[in-house]
């Protein structure tokens, strides 16, 4: 092993000085099997992944946009408004930057959000920059990975902002989530007629491959979870973009002869990471995602992002790096992954980092839907020499801001389907039956979201086997899945996959899969169609699981098929573990789709209340604001105010904001509307009341032309300054033109302003500076003024009399302010 300080030495004397701090926990060590150390030339890419600048405000506004009644609800950030506001600063980017400049490394652009540096490198490079040993290990029939044997160090004045480096070790790479019957004795169960006529419908050839794979059509899905009413109502997906996890290639051509078969036109455009996937057809997982998406959202459009694996021929990063591109170009509402690994394989650096980046989506307004696995309680079983019988569950369906999805055995369409928690474990009668279960149970590494915690306790989440095994001590911990679907492989989907034979020994063309794999698109394409609704168009779902379980507790049996049969102990080492239960359990979450009902209840929560945006008003003069909310559902709405200035009053039933404000300040205003099915929004703004404006040293002077008033205003406290002014005099004193109008700073030794007369008529003037100022001096000489009867005649107007004169002072900015005195005729 090489020791730091040997490596420190082939570095400039500079970095060499420089102190160095190991970041993240120590990788598990991987034993048995050959190691060699990695040959210096390997190149690899690793990532460097940064901490927001404030953990907590982070955390606390991905639940905040969540939150129905919450100021920031629905509120999305771009990427970049992202990186402003939670990124790491951009001193601490440079700190990290200068440092991997320093240690020989050359550094990639920092993400758009602030939260990663990609660089890529020589295994000898690293090695030396991070002080550490690399190693491939290779057992027997596997694939080699390659692992540090320490933890990798960085600057001392960096280590306070990097979260983790990824890419350094490959040994817990995810793995696709799909199963097959290894083989079939006879057409099963899945003999039967087919669904709803609306939506894509299969081809003669889909149709009758169908029941001997044992596996289910697109339309038949469709009509077994209630997809077919959003379809009667129009909606299949138009205008709703999906990204398509994907750590592997597929055959565009397969994807061409389903979507022939189907007629579907969905658009799919490639988008390559870090060099892409490699060419091929894959394992069918690519294909399985695709097709499932368009079968049941036919006018998608789909985005394939397909990165390297962390044990392909591309070693490092790309399983981060793919969700890091996804979030961060934010071109998709909806995010559907089929890839996974159990939390321990992942680890918590890993899995801290991936977190972080799924704050930012959910920050963003996306959603994302993964499968919990296909090994059951025990995710960490991956069919090994060696069984792995501790619960575990699967990561990224378990992070706290991801909606994991489970799977069931569909075993009828119904309405309503005929389900049951899918497990097949020990079950392995002749070899027929591919061996599998649903994932689910609860994790090792996440408290308990509020979406779960706060659910009514007659769904039963918040139970005795979610305490304990993430080190929330007397706390809940997150309990996997949120929801499932169909993965049973001998109740699966009928995709098209190998039309080429291009993949020696495996099927081609038609032919059913299972798996969660299955059920995350199908998921995908529930919050396609609800994205695209009118109810939901203006406004994106985003993270889900709030949306999910309010919708449960306020008509569950309406929005979900309850899946009450069976348990998810795979390798039947856990008692039973975990059983399906009335209301929600972590076999089957809160069940299987009724997506009609659902993907209405996912949207019902959008009442809409914009904001007026600041107000401004002045003591004592009179308000009037209408606030205009809206429900999607045509439901009437009420209103609640809190924090009005004094003086001001809501109207609750019209929202219109009335009366006159009676103390001078600044009031943080929240409205909230709501209708009768508890759907809110909420809103707040300031509104700033300012002192009047005020007039004083008024005069009027009588002249040989007629007589010269003037006076000054002044902004009134609080109050901007004056820009807009309207003058009405007395009747009887007519204004004729704005020839002798002068007006002059007050402020300035009575420079004069420069003004643009609007109008001069009758009796009213109207003064718009050209520079705001906070007090002026007005005055208004023949012949703008004279004497034209009324009240007082003009040859009352004599030096020593008193006659009685209103002035009124209107400022637009602010409001209206009346002197009303009688005034003595001066000399």
């Amino acid at each position: 092993m090489l020791c730091a300080l040997a490596l420190a030495g082939l570095l400039p004397a500079a970095a060499a000085r420089a102190a160095l701090t190991r970041v993240g926990p120590q990788t598990p060590q991987v034993t048995g099997g050959s190691a060699r150390p990695l040959p210096a030339g390997t190149r690899l890419r690793v990532t460097i992944t940064l901490k927001p600048r404030d953990p907590a405000a982070l955390a606390a506004y991905a639940q905040s946009v969540s939150t129905p009644g919450s100021p920031d609800y629905r509120r999305y950030l771009s990427p970049s408004a992202f990186g402003r506001r939670f990124g790491a600063t951009g001193a601490a980017i440079s700190a990290v930057r200068s440092s991997l400049r320093a240690r020989g490394l050359e550094p990639g652009a920092v993400s758009r959000g602030g939260l990663s540096i990609p660089v890529s490198a020589t295994a000898g490079q690293l090695q030396r920059a991070f002080s550490v040993r690399l190693e491939r290990v290779a057992h027997r029939g596997r694939a080699s990975v390659i692992t540090a044997d320490a933890r990798p160090a960085v600057a001392a004045g960096a280590a306070a902002v990097v979260q983790s480096v990824l890419g350094l070790d490959t040994s817990g790479a995810p793995h696709p989530l799909l199963l097959r019957v290894r083989r079939r004795a006879s057409a099963g169960p899945l003999a039967i007629g087919h669904g709803g006529t609306a939506g894509a419908q299969p081809c003669a050839a889909a149709r009758a491959a169908a029941p001997g794979q044992s596996a289910y059509t697109a339309d038949q899905i469709a009509s077994a979870y209630g997809f077919t009413g959003l379809y009667q109502a129009g909606d299949e997906g138009a205008g709703v973009t999906v990204a398509v996890y994907e750590l592997e290639p597929d055959d565009p051509s397969d994807i061409a002869a389903y979507q022939s078969c189907y007629g579907t036109h969905a658009t799919i455009t490639y988008v390559p990471v870090d060099g892409g996937a490699g060419p091929g057809a894959g394992s069918g997982e690519a294909a399985l995602d695709i097709e499932n998406l368009i079968g049941l959202a036919p006018d998608v459009n789909v985005l394939v992002y397909q990165g390297p694996n962390s044990n392909s021929g591309s070693p490092g990063s790309g399983p981060y790096d793919t969700f890091n591109q996804i979030i961060n170009q934010d071109r998709a509402r909806v995010i559907t992954v089929s890839w996974g690994q159990c939390e321990s394989a992942l680890g918590q650096p890993d899995a801290a980092a991936e977190n972080t980046l799924f704050e930012q989506a959910t920050v963003q307004g996306q959603s994302i839907v993964a499968a919990s696995g296909d090994s059951g309680a025990e995710d960490c079983d991956t069919g090994g020499a060696v069984t792995q019988t501790q619960p575990a569950v699967d990561d990224p369906s378990s992070q706290p801001f991801v909606t994991g999805v489970g799977g069931t055995s569909l075993t009828a369409l119904g309405p309503p389907p005929t389900e049951s928690v899918w497990n097949s474990g020990g079950n392995l009668i002749n070899d027929m039956i591919q061996p599998g279960a649903g994932g689910g149970g609860v994790s090792s590494f996440w408290p308990m979201p509020p979406a779960q915690r706060d659910a009514p306790a007659t769904l039963g989440v918040t139970t005795p086997l979610a305490v304990g095994a993430c080190g929330n001590a007397g706390g809940y911990c997150r309990l996997v899945p949120d929801v499932s679907a169909d993965a049973d492989p001998n109740t699966g989907y009928l995709v098209y996959w190998n039309g080429s034979g291009t993949v020696f020994g495996e099927p081609t063309g038609w032919q059913g899969i299972g798996g969660t794999s299955g059920g995350a698109p199908l998921w995908a394409a529930l919050l396609t169609l609800a994205d695209a609704s009118r109810a939901c168009s203006t406004s994106p779902v985003g993270y889900a699981d709030p949306a999910l379980y309010r919708a449960a507790a306020t008509d569950y049996a309406a929005d979900f098929n309850d899946v009450t049969t069976g348990n998810n102990d795979f390798t039947g080492t856990n008692g039973g573990r975990y059983a399906a239960t009335p209301g929600y359990d972590p076999a089957s979450g809160l069940g299987t789709p009724n997506a009609l009902a659902l993907a209405g209840a996912l949207c019902a929560d959008t009442v809409r209340l914009p904001s007026p945006g600041s107000q401004r008003s002045t003591v004592r003069a009179s308000v009037s604001l209408r606030l205009r909310a809206t429900d999607t559902a045509g439901i009437a709405v009420a209103y609640t105010a809190s924090g009005l200035p004094p003086g001001l009053k809501l109207d609750t039933a019209t929202g219109r904001v009335s009366g006159q404000p009676s103390r001078v300040g600044q009031y943080t205003a929240r409205i909230t509307a709501h209708d009768s099915q508890a759907a809110t929004a909420a809103i707040s703004f300031i509104w700033t009341v300012g002192a009047e404006p005020t007039v004083s040293h008024l005069s009027l002077i009588p002249a040989r032309a007629g007589p010269q008033l003037t006076f000054t205003v002044a902004a009134g406290r609080g109050s901007p300054a004056l820009q807009t002014l309207t003058i009405t005099v007395p009747r009887y004193l007519r204004l004729a033109s704005r020839r002798g109008v002068s007006v002059s700073d007050t402020t300035a030794r009575h420079t004069r302003i420069r003004f643009t007369d609007h109008a001069a008529h009758g009796t009213t003037l109207t003064i718009m500076l050209r520079e705001a100022t906070h007090s002026m001096r007005v005055r208004l000489a023949p012949p703008s003024l004279r004497a034209a009867g009324g009240q007082v005649q003009a040859a009352a107007l004599q030096t020593g009399s008193r006659v009685p004169l209103t002035l009124s002072v209107t400022d637009a900015n602010s409001g209206q302010s009346k002197l009303t005195r009688k005034v003595t005729i001066g000399t």
